[in-house]
């Protein structure tokens, strides 16, 4: 298929930006960096808000010690709690990386956000991050109290990886009876392992993210695990019982299809389910270019979404 075109705003940002602050490209380059753990931790022009409070809090993990990001709008009644899933081609990054959107969640969904700092591959593959997040659900809704948090409204939500990983996690919490979701939403999920829908096959040399660096995502996170539903949710049987849904999917994007397609699956199988795609927008856009108008549009799309399930 012919590649669309790039929304002209985000390819003028595409040409003149520093997009190493998000290093999709080169990933095994990535992946040999010792600073790699930390990349993106303090990045550069990383946004603050005097209305909402961050503090970082260690509980309890499957692989030892688990670091949570707290952010809470400032306000002494319970808020809803949101679990916030950081994306990195499962390989790295860090809540902090993510700073802006889990802000802009916090204050204007008016909810606790808690961004798990999971395990990376390939040193930590599947299923450290998955059970680290599913962990980090269980004592949100275990421990509300420490955050401020209302365990009767929990959504999960996370982009690329981190809403693979997201979707993950509500799968988990559906099969084993773990704590009741109200909604996930996911932006550009990678749930497929097998990279064989149309535009993972044919996007080959796309902005941001193409297939050969998905293809090492992949095989670094979970290469021998591709048919397992919670390493890659689309090959879950049985979709039904899931939360309502939002996937919000970029135009010029690899993953594109799958997120359609795990779209249309949830649906048919009875879940609520909200399907954006943004034209002209490439992987990660509203993280790399938030200043763009279809960023712009989109994040106030996710807030609006999430807002709604969390506070009927």
């Amino acid at each position: 298929m012919p590649v669309p075109a790039v929304d002209p705003e985000i390819q003028t940002l595409l040409d003149t930006a520093d997009t190493g602050v998000f290093p999709v490209y080169g990933l095994d380059e990535v992946l040999a960096d010792p600073q790699r753990y930390a990349l993106l931790r303090a990045r550069p022009g990383t946004p603050v808000d005097d209305q909402v409070t961050v503090r970082d809090l260690d509980i309890p993990g499957p692989g030892g010690q688990l670091r949570l990001r707290v952010y809470r709008p400032d306000t002494p009644e319970d808020l809803p709690m949101i679990l916030y899933v950081h994306g990195g081609a499962y390989t790295y990054g860090s809540p902090e990386a993510e700073e802006g959107r889990s802000l802009r969640y916090a204050r204007d969904v008016r909810a606790v956000v808690v961004s798990v700092d999971y395990r990376l591959a390939p040193e930590h593959p599947y299923p450290a991050a998955a059970d680290d997040a599913y962990a980090a659900l269980t004592w949100i809704a275990a421990n509300p109290a420490e955050l401020g948090g209302d365990p009767a409204r929990i959504a999960v939500a996370g982009g690329s990886a981190g809403g693979n990983i997201a979707a993950s996690t509500a799968l988990r919490a559906r099969d084993q009876a773990g704590p009741r979701l109200l909604f996930q939403s996911l932006t550009y999920p990678s749930v497929d392992g097998s990279l064989t829908s149309a535009s993972a096959r044919e996007f080959t040399d796309t902005p941001v993210l193409d297939r050969a660096a998905l293809e090492l995502a992949v095989r670094y996170y979970a290469k021998d695990s591709h048919a397992d539903p919670y390493a890659f949710p689309s090959r879950a049987a049985d979709l039904s019982g899931l939360p309502p849904t939002y996937i919000a999917v970029a135009e010029i994007d690899p993953l594109r299809d799958e997120g359609l397609d795990y779209a249309a699956r949830l649906s048919a199988a009875g879940v609520t389910t909200e399907l954006v795609q943004v034209p002209g927008a490439v992987h990660g856009f509203d993280l790399l270019f938030p200043q763009a108008r279809s960023s712009e549009r989109n994040l106030a799309d996710q807030v609006r979404a999430l807002r709604e399930a969390l506070h009927r």
